[in-house]
């Protein structure tokens, strides 16, 4: 993605824009599909403003369900979120090891034939 510099961040952006597409705004879908599709750029979207519009109307009700959230609904949700970082990490670190092992695979040095004169 355009705005990343390095394979974490480009994979989170990935996951949020997947994650966009997948939800109920309709402006935020058609945002998300298009940067996922290359036809618009991350940089392009984050700074149009119907789209960032519609990212903050989204952050904004988040802020206030969780304002209107009892403790004990506080802790189970941190709970949930820990639960969930911890899958997020090992998928994280499984898409890392195969990212690995498909650039060592590329990485080989291609085996040379002996010289037939020696």
């Amino acid at each position: 993605m355009d705005v990343t510099h390095d394979a974490d961040r480009a994979r989170s952006l990935r996951r949020a824009l997947e994650s966009l597409r997948a939800g109920p705004d309709p402006k935020l879908r058609e945002m998300a599909s298009a940067v996922l599709r290359g036809e618009l750029t991350a940089q392009q979207a984050f700074t149009d403003p119907e789209y960032t519009s519609a990212l903050f109307a989204g952050a904004a009700e988040v802020r206030r369900a969780g304002e209107q959230r009892s403790s004990s609904e506080v802790d189970e949700a941190g709970a949930r979120f820990a639960a969930w970082q911890r899958q997020r990490d090992g998928e994280d670190e499984d898409e890392r090891a195969e990212s690995a092992r498909r650039n060592s695979g590329s990485r080989l040095m291609p085996k040379h034939r002996a010289d037939p004169g020696t």
